[in-house]
């Protein structure tokens, strides 16, 4: 019996041999069905109902951004990511604008794994969890539990100890630490009227709904620490807004959102999940070493 296919998956790409390189990789789990620009992307969303159209931004006549355009207007339920091999900082206020929260980079060696994980995770919208974004000799190292603020410095202590054992826990790891779980313990937690409920550093207890979850694991080419709250405070919209005002220069004296801005300059990966009102997941990634430093994708999803 043939393995049963995940889901369908649109290449959209001008590029015939990343074109080939792409569908070669995803055709074990997908329907995978490849067009070299728009008119040929759209002439096959009319015959086929895909699950995910991953789109090139720099393409002869009609863009990456124009084609997920239309997708998102004429196919609402069909799920959309970019694509590109420049600075994806340079197409952050773009991404923006439309809306768009995903844009891999086309990262050189590229990384056949993690644009598994992520094609894996937008196609079935299971975001949340460290361990969809590791290979599958993944580890969880440290698993925490934060109910009150003086547990904060124990648990980012006992993760640099854990990194320390495997890998050169670098001065930037406390600046992740401190930025991502920060916010969650003090940022998070809303009173009736949407107001924060804490003032950050000061001593404060949680609500047991309000417990802060911190898992830390490795596989054999990365490291990631994730910080789960349970507001689902954060919209993707948010998010963008907040790392293009800090990209462009804008954002350098706003408080908000410099967490998320320093933790994805300083982060190999940075990836936001939320589900409103639900849960708000912050999840980063380190390599062990230099192949894949440098590039920036954007990962933010939203259910």
């Amino acid at each position: 019996m043939a393995d049963k296919k995940i889901g369908k998956v649109l290449i959209v790409d001008d590029q015939a041999i990343f074109r080939e390189m792409l569908e070669v990789e995803l055709q074990k789990n997908y329907e995978v069905y490849t067009a070299e620009d728009a008119h040929a992307a759209f002439n096959i969303l009319k015959n086929v109902c895909v699950d995910l159209v991953i789109s090139d931004i720099q393409m002869p006549g009609v863009t990456g951004f124009e084609v997920i355009k239309k997708v998102r207007k004429d196919y609402p339920k069909t799920k959309t990511a970019l694509i590109t091999a420049y600075n994806i900082n340079d197409y952050i206020r773009m991404a923006k604008e439309n809306d768009i929260s995903n844009i891999i980079s086309k990262s050189t060696p590229f990384n056949f794994d993690e644009f598994c994980a992520i094609v894996k995770n937008l196609v079935t919208e299971r975001i949340f969890g460290l361990e969809n974004y590791m290979l599958p000799d993944f580890n969880v190292l440290g698993e925490y539990t934060i109910t009150n603020s003086n547990q904060i410095s124990d648990v980012e202590e006992n993760i640099i100890n854990l990194i320390s054992k495997f890998h050169k826990a670098e001065p930037f790891v406390n600046i992740l630490l401190e930025e991502l779980i920060t916010n969650a313990v003090y940022h998070a937690p809303v009173d009736e009227n949407g107001e924060e409920k804490y003032i950050k550093h000061s001593n404060i207890v949680l609500d047991e709904s309000e417990a802060v979850c911190v898992c830390m694991g490795r596989d054999s080419e990365k490291y990631g620490v994730s910080v789960l709250d349970t507001s689902g405070k954060l919209t993707k919209q948010q998010a963008l807004y907040k790392i293009d005002r800090h990209i462009h220069g804008e954002g350098l004296l706003d408080e908000d959102g410099r967490g998320l801005h320093m933790s994805r300059i300083y982060s190999d990966r940075l990836i936001l999940n939320t589900k409103r009102n639900i849960a708000t997941e912050a999840i980063f990634m380190n390599y062990l070493d230099e192949k894949y430093k440098g590039f920036k994708p954007l990962y933010i999803n939203e259910i």
